[in-house]
């Protein structure tokens, strides 16, 4: 970050401040659309009328020195004459062309306010596609380049589906409710404000940004890294959101389309450099709330999925554990071989028999002739040969087993029962049983081990020390973030204390493997 943009964080601090004078409960709108206007990006206001919608578009044109703005209310009578300016008359009588005068409208102003957007004609919405995408607007055979840096949407309801609105609504990158102000005190302090007042000078003009400092940030903007760990956060939420998508109903779709992953990635860049920042950091990925939710419904649902994904994964590739966690896998498997001896006999035992509830019977043969009859495993075990005892028979139909008679019996030396003098056998069969028998590693074998645990400890306090260096850079900006509320921050405390408990959860593996073939090469 150059010397120039060294204060840009505090300035942009104190042009919120003065922007939002007065301005109660909309501090966060405010910023955001400020956000959104530095990074060249559109923002949609959802809220019902007389909360402050067209005040923020006013609010947003005095961040910027000699800013033009225009603002129009949208009917379903509104022509483009109306938002991209009338038809020269001049031109077209003199030279046959047919141009618009756009110095006054839309495609000569900075800020731009829309209102109820939806109800824009087709010929209106159409134009807006290519000036919000890629800031051109078609002025008869000229493409004319805009200069729009804030424009700003609302309406008090979303775009309405199968009308072909979706491509304009994606559009909008930022999405936004905005509510009438809930505190008592602040409501009193609206009620409590003069008729008149002064809006234009509520911005000093220092702190204004100007045109050569708005293209100038684009470029420092373009430099801003994205680190790796942060790209597969991405690459997760687009997971989760892929096998969310699988289950759910066809109307109930998230479509985040490419062109909205890479202007949320140029967000993100901007929010990191407005803060004096040359990396974005895990706090920044929470903006991702405002820009993924396509219905009101959705946004719950979508909050809590990225709030899952960065206490998860927020420092997952930075710590790099799979590697690790491979190597102890192999290591284990090592271990395993070279420190117990597998031992396979054949055994003889009673044949088990289970029901749906899980309880184990064993059959006694020739009892009823050729019917099955059973006796539990439970009161099996808990007869001998030398006392009788007494216990319930059952057949067995259809699955089902039924106690048909109480008897008494004991075991016989040869492993059968005897009942009422008679002798039976239990139904049995031959499986393999294995007997683990450990067996001392060579002592070379244990230096080798231990040369490996070594290894594998050292890489988890070089990951630690990593991610607490990481942590310890970025803790500083997460209570003093401009754009975002403070609840957002116990989360990014959880996702270092998630990432640092599995590295020790690693470590402590390592020491416990390493602890049984130590035992084994002691015994």
């Amino acid at each position: 970050m150059n010397e120039s943009s060294s204060m840009i964080r505090d300035r942009i601090a104190q042009l919120l401040t003065h922007m939002g004078h007065n301005l109660f409960e909309k501090e966060r709108v405010l910023a955001m659309a400020l956000l959104s206007a530095v990074a060249g990006e559109s923002i949609f206001l959802l809220g019902p009328p007389g909360v402050a919608k067209s005040m923020v578009a006013r609010r947003l044109k005095l961040a910027f020195s000699h800013a033009k703005a225009f603002e129009y209310l949208m009917g379903k009578f509104s022509t483009p004459d109306e938002v991209f300016g009338p038809v020269s008359i001049s031109r077209l009588k003199n030279d046959d062309k047919y141009e618009r005068i756009t110095e006054f409208y839309l495609p000569g102003a900075q800020i731009v306010f829309l209102d109820e957007i939806w109800k824009a004609s087709p010929p209106i919405q159409n134009a807006l596609l290519t000036v919000l995408n890629e800031k051109i607007y078609r002025n008869g055979e000229q493409e004319v380049k805009v200069d729009i840096r804030g424009l700003i949407a609302a309406s008090n309801e979303l775009p309405a589906q199968g009308e072909g609105l979706e491509a304009l609504w994606d559009r909008f990158l930022i999405r936004l409710v905005v509510e009438g102000i809930e505190t008592e005190d602040k409501f009193e302090a609206l009620l409590s404000l003069p008729n008149k007042r002064s809006k234009e000078d509520l911005v000093p003009e220092a702190l204004r940004i100007t045109d050569e400092e708005y293209k100038s940030w684009q470029t420092s903007i373009d430099s801003i890294d994205l680190p790796p760990h942060l790209l597969g956060l991405i690459h997760e939420i687009r997971r989760m959101i892929r096998n969310r998508n699988a289950t759910a109903d066809p109307d109930q779709q998230w479509y985040v389309s490419d062109r909205r992953w890479r202007k949320v990635a140029n967000l993100l860049r901007c929010s990191a450099f407005l803060h004096d920042r040359r990396s974005v950091i895990l706090a920044d990925m929470f903006l991702l709330v405002d820009c993924l939710w396509d219905r009101y419904e959705q946004r719950k649902e979508m909050q809590d999925l990225l709030t899952g994904a960065i206490v998860r994964h927020g420092y997952e590739r930075l710590t790099k554990l799979g590697s690790l966690r491979a190597q102890l896998d192999m290591w284990r498997e090592e271990i395993t071989e070279e420190t117990r001896m597998v031992k396979v006999r054949e055994v003889t035992q009673p044949k088990a028999a289970r029901d749906e509830e899980g309880v184990t019977y064993f059959q006694l043969l020739k009892y009823r002739g050729d019917e099955p009859v059973f006796v539990k495993e439970e009161d099996w075990d808990q007869m001998n040969t030398g006392q009788e005892r007494i216990f319930p028979l059952f057949d067995r139909k259809e699955g089902i087993y039924r106690a048909i008679q109480r008897t008494g019996a004991r075991k016989t030396e040869d492993g059968g029962l005897k009942i009422s003098g008679k002798e039976y056998q239990i139904l049995m069969e031959q499986v393999e049983e294995k007997q683990i028998i450990p067996k001392n590693p060579h002592a070379s074998q244990i230096t080798m081990w231990n040369q490996q645990a070594s290894i594998l400890m050292r890489g988890c306090q070089e990951r630690l020390e990593r991610l607490e260096q990481q942590y310890e850079e970025e803790k500083n900006h997460i209570r003093s973030h401009l754009f975002l509320d403070q609840d957002f921050a116990p989360h990014i405390e959880q996702a270092y204390a998630f990432a640092k408990r599995q590295i020790l959860d690693l470590k402590l593996d390592t020491q416990k493997t390493q602890h049984s073939y130590e035992e084994v090469g002691d015994s």
